[in-house]
């Protein structure tokens, strides 16, 4: 099973994408799915792509995004990661 750091750094260049974040599902579906992981929810998903991002040494931190919540509720700030 490949890390996911390493299978959405591989997505990113193949979909020629300079960040990703939460807003971009079909970057972080990918990653995920060629990643091999189990979990079923896609939001779940997106967390855990994010959150690899924001431990591996592949990724830095390229500010935020305002965009609204999961359920579109509220504003947030959703954290951006771009390839070193």
């Amino acid at each position: 099973m490949a890390r996911i750091a390493e299978c959405l750094k591989l997505e990113m260049i193949k979909q020629n994408s300079d960040c990703v974040w939460a807003g971009d599902p079909d970057l972080c579906l990918m990653a995920y799915e060629n990643s091999g992981g189990k979990v079923v929810h896609p939001l779940n998903r997106i967390k855990a792509v994010i959150d690899a991002a924001r431990r591996s040494e592949l990724f830095e931190s390229d500010g935020y995004i305002r965009a609204c919540d999961s359920i579109g509720t509220r504003e947030i700030l959703h954290p951006c990661f771009k390839l070193k």
